[in-house]
């Protein structure tokens, strides 16, 4: 089913820009705070210094850049995501030790660029305190495993990415599993006091999913904006079940993300999450065209 037969569904204001879901696809880059990226982009350590002021002018020069190349959002992160069971060296950062990377770098963001500054995140304690830094979406890759986070979400009145994980993993239909376990978290963040128009809806590529698994998301993200009604986020950039089609290292999964960048937009996905945004602007700009419409 092509995204074109979906009805349309209502715009979102992220911070001070509108968000018109359905008109285009929208590019959110990845700054990522941290020593341990598994996409090897990581700020820390190699620009650290006593006061962080190096930290801070790094990821400030990546996000101009990025918002120059087409970011319509600048995503922070202060802890890597990677997951355990792939890469053994993962280790949980502390709530205070998060904060300390990212709300500088969210503060200094918030006063320069001209787009939305997002914070990726698991803990509510580091959304808030990164909401009052700045940011104005929280990407939430634990499917709201922190049980204050709605809370926080309603509090603030900002929008959030509820992304898909379910831990045990899927020895089932995974697609219904994605479905019913979103379906699940959206009650949770509208029962919180959250507005549903304010839920952006993440598949999980790659979380607790086989590369096959994370495939066949990949196939069905029609069928998940319709069943769910919500705008769909979709990050596959470097992740390792491109690895794993193609053999290639993190370096050099770039032709393999643009692949699933361009199918992600013409399954309908709203937003794409990448580290590469000059490149991948290029491809979706040009999928775009050829899905919604182009009229020179």
């Amino acid at each position: 089913m092509s995204f074109l037969h979906q009805g349309p569904l209502p715009p979102l204001r992220i911070g001070g820009h509108e968000f018109a879901w359905g008109s285009r696809t929208y590019i959110m880059g990845v700054v990522n705070v941290t020593p341990d990226s598994f996409s090897g982009d990581g700020i820390l350590p190699g620009h650290a210094d006593r006061d962080g002021s190096k930290n801070i002018r790094a990821a400030l020069e990546l996000a101009l850049r990025m918002e120059d190349e087409g970011a319509d959002i600048v995503d922070v992160g202060g802890e890597s995501s990677r997951p355990a069971g792939v890469y053994h060296d993962a280790k949980p950062v502390a709530a205070d030790d998060e904060i300390a990377r990212v709300v500088p770098v969210i503060d200094a963001l918030a006063a320069r660029l001209g787009v939305p500054v997002s914070i990726d995140t698991r803990k509510a304690e580091v959304a808030a305190a990164a909401i009052e830094a700045g940011a104005v979406l929280a990407n939430d890759v634990s499917m709201l495993g922190d049980p204050d986070m709605a809370g926080v979400i309603a509090d603030k009145g900002v929008a959030i990415v509820v992304s898909h994980i379910r831990p045990g993993g899927h020895k089932g239909d995974v697609v219904a599993d994605v479905l019913d376990d979103l379906r699940s978290a959206v009650d949770s963040l509208v029962d919180a006091g959250v507005e549903r128009s304010s839920v952006v809806a993440d598949p999980g590529i790659g979380f607790a999913k086989t590369a096959p698994q994370s495939v066949e998301v990949m196939r069905n993200i029609p069928r998940l904006r319709s069943e769910l009604a919500l705008p769909i986020l979709v990050g596959t950039s470097r992740k390792s079940f491109i690895g794993s089609v193609t053999g290639e290292a993190v370096a050099h999964r770039r032709f393999g993300t643009a692949a699933t960048v361009a199918l992600a937009v013409q399954g309908g996905a709203d937003i794409v999450r990448v580290h590469d945004v000059e490149d991948m602007a290029s491809v979706v700009k040009m999928s775009d065209a050829i899905v919604r419409g182009w009229d020179g």
